[in-house]
This record gives structure tokens, C-alpha cells and sequence, in this order.
């Protein structure tokens, strides 16, 4: 399912336990990150897990945001320039359970969020691979 800007309207809103505002767009197939400017920039955390998104990019610029919750997703791609450009705030990354195989992609997150305190890599590829 495409994710519109009428499913981010109807989607759940409420503060977690962390007292972030947070916009869950849990469990709902939506295979690409889009039309997220229509939050206006609202919310500290939004909750992708369980999707089957396979890239980090196509975020507008949200100051705000500062996590992101993407596990049991398909990601093994991160646009760094975008991430810098567009997610400023951005300090905790959760990717557990996704596809993240290469050094590559770290050194990615590294350049795109240089402010990140929290990442979990936790059942991705790239936790077993040995370092040459």
C-alpha cells in the first residue's frame, strides 16, 4: 500500500512512552517512505515497523524528528544526503530485522546522521560479517 497523505491524516498519533510525539504507521505494507511533508513537521518519532520499506530516503525536511522506528522492514539502501539535508535532528535510527549487508551503508549513516546516539543493527546482515 502506497503510503497517501490521506492514510499519514488517519494515522495514529499519540505520545509514547518516551513523552515524544510519535506518528505510527505500523504493519500497513507501505513499500516506500513518501508524502511524509504532509505532517507538517509535527512529530518527534514515527514508528515504520513491519512494512517492507527498502530504502532511508525521500524525507522533506523535518527539524523536528529525532526517531525513527523501522524494524522488520527491507532496508538495505540509506540516501546520506538526504538523511543530512532533511533529518537534522535525528538521534535514534532502529533497524533491527532489516537487510543493512555492507559496511557501505554504515559509513552512509555516519555521513548522513552525524548527530545519531542510538543505532540498532541487531538482526541485520552486516552484524555477522567479519571486517577485512
Amino acid at each position: 500500500m502506497r503510503l497517501s497523505a490521506q492514510i499519514l491524516q488517519s494515522a495514529e498519533q499519540r505520545t509514547n512512552p518516551l513523552s515524544e510525539r510519535e506518528l505510527v504507521l505500523r504493519s500497513i505494507a507501505i513499500p516506500s517512505i513518501e508524502h511524509l511533508s504532509v505532517t507538517r513537521d509535527q512529530f518527534d518519532s514515527i514508528d515504520f515497523s513491519n512494512n517492507h520499506i527498502t530504502s532511508l530516503d525521500n524525507f522533506p525536511r523535518l527539524n523536528r524528528l529525532s526517531s525513527l522506528y523501522l524494524s522488520g522492514n527491507d532496508v538495505e539502501r540509506v540516501d546520506a544526503r538526504n538523511l543530512r539535508r532533511n533529518l537534522p535532528g535525528l538521534k535514534t535510527l532502529v533497524l533491527t530485522g532489516n537487510r543493512v549487508a555492507g559496511w557501505d551503508v554504515l559509513g552512509d549513516l555516519g555521513v548522513g546522521c552525524p548527530g545519531l546516539e542510538f543505532l540498532s543493527l541487531a538482526g541485520n546482515p552486516v552484524t555477522t560479517r567479519r571486517r577485512r
